[in-house]
């Protein structure tokens, strides 16, 4: 997919809105890492569509790729996101079901076809990331432990739930945020204690009855790859459409 290519620049900050000053009542921090757990899968469990918008970002070694997107998804086996460049050019869409990844290019009116596993997105938009992945990025959601996973830490820091898990392939961190239960940042080592993925879900939006992250963030440090999704806008449990027809004139490639 080639859309406009750009230098992106994130800061991440915490700031004050207005001018002056609002403090924000923390809440004690006293629960159990299983009580922290179960009010963030409490949580996403609330979410069952998203439709937004905003910009995304995929940046690798090749070429970093920009542009806006719209969004409907529908959990737990449904996406669409169409993808926009400069000058309001429509240039794909991105269609993802548990049976088929589909993506239309609409300035070659051509289509890719194919599984929806990582090979398939892979081999599309440089990322190795499976189908929940890629849901999950957008929901501001991170895998739950496995049974095998056992606590190796648990403690409060600068007011955050910090939950380490030892793995059999590794390990994993987990820090949550006690007010809103959304899991702030979320990191994965292998065997070897080199960093596989470092992911981040910045700006919580109080607005809607479910907070959802406004700014999220998957880092590869590994292949030196990542993707930043960034809304504008947000809409909770609303009825979307996730389906997407073919034009006739669409020339397909199955892979």
């Amino acid at each position: 997919m080639k859309f406009a290519v750009s230098m992106v620049l994130i800061a991440f900050t915490v700031g004050f809105h207005g001018c002056t000053p609002t403090a924000k009542v923390m809440k004690d921090r006293t629960l159990s890492a299983d009580e922290v757990l179960n009010r963030v899968r409490e949580r996403n469990a609330t979410i069952h569509t998203l439709r937004g918008d905003g910009s995304i970002t995929i940046e690798s070694p090749e070429v970093s790729n920009s542009g806006s997107f719209d969004m409907n998804l529908k959990k737990p086996d449904s996406l669409r996101v169409e993808l926009t460049g400069p000058f309001g050019i429509h240039i794909g869409t991105l269609m993802l079901s548990r049976e088929q990844f589909l993506f239309y290019n609409w300035m070659e009116k051509r289509a890719v076809i194919g599984k929806p596993d990582g090979k398939t997105l892979n081999s599309m938009f440089r990322l190795r990331m499976q189908f929940d992945e890629v849901l999950h990025a957008f929901t501001g959601e991170f895998p739950a432990p496995n049974d095998g996973d056992s606590i190796a830490h648990f403690s409060v820091e600068q007011g955050l739930y910090v939950v380490r898990y030892r793995l059999a392939q590794g390990a994993k961190e987990y820090r949550i945020d006690g007010d809103t239960f959304i899991v702030s940042s979320y990191r994965v080592w292998d065997t070897t204690g080199t960093l596989a993925l470092s992911a981040f879900a910045l700006q919580p939006d109080e607005g809607e009855p479910v907070v959802m992250p406004r700014l999220l963030r998957l880092v590869f440090p590994k292949d030196h790859r990542s993707v930043t999704i960034s809304y504008d806008d947000i809409h909770l449990n609303e009825p979307v459409v996730c389906s997407f027809k073919l034009p006739q004139q669409a020339e397909m490639i199955y892979r």
